[in-house]
């Protein structure tokens, strides 16, 4: 038996991390917490799902307006190439992975929200620094957000 079975009650078969849900909007943190699942769930024998969120407005709320629909099909043609390029790359590690695309207002409502009507064991995440000091003591960061608000295990890589 895995290094990752539990007991609950007397089914021991349970895994850990059976479901594993990674956020992915194409940083290089968003990317090692892609890798990281894949290994992970590689171990574990587990299922990932890959989320990306296509938020609605910008995070400060200054630069752009609602997206229109022709630059919402556009981002979503750029996200789809790239999950077919993570799909590839899971894969290759005999790991089983599913892809969505969301489009929200906050990103971290969307992921918390998949979280709710799905039967995810483990959100991976990749943390992005903000760039300014008035970023950092106004605006929560996605994954503060998940982590304030989940109810499963979070790992922050």
């Amino acid at each position: 038996m895995s290094g990752f079975a539990i007991g609950r009650g007397k089914d021991m078969s349970k895994k850990v991390f059976a479901h594993i849900l990674v956020p992915y909007n194409g940083t290089p943190g968003s990317q090692k917490a892609f890798k990281k699942a894949v290994a992970l769930a590689q171990l574990a024998k587990s299922k990932i799902t890959i989320i990306t969120c296509l938020e609605e407005c910008s995070t400060l709320g200054l630069f752009k307006t609602k997206v229109n629909k022709q630059d919402f099909e556009k981002e979503c043609e750029l996200v789809i190439q790239e999950h077919v390029k993570l799909e590839k790359y899971a894969t290759e590690f005999g790991v089983s992975s599913s892809f969505k695309i969301v489009k929200s207002n906050r990103a971290s409502h969307a992921i918390l929200e998949f979280v709710d009507k799905h039967d995810v064991d483990l959100i991976i995440m990749g943390k992005t620094k903000l760039v300014t000091r008035y970023e950092k003591i106004h605006y929560q960061t996605t994954v503060e957000a998940v982590f304030r608000n989940a109810k499963c295990p979070l790992l922050i890589i």
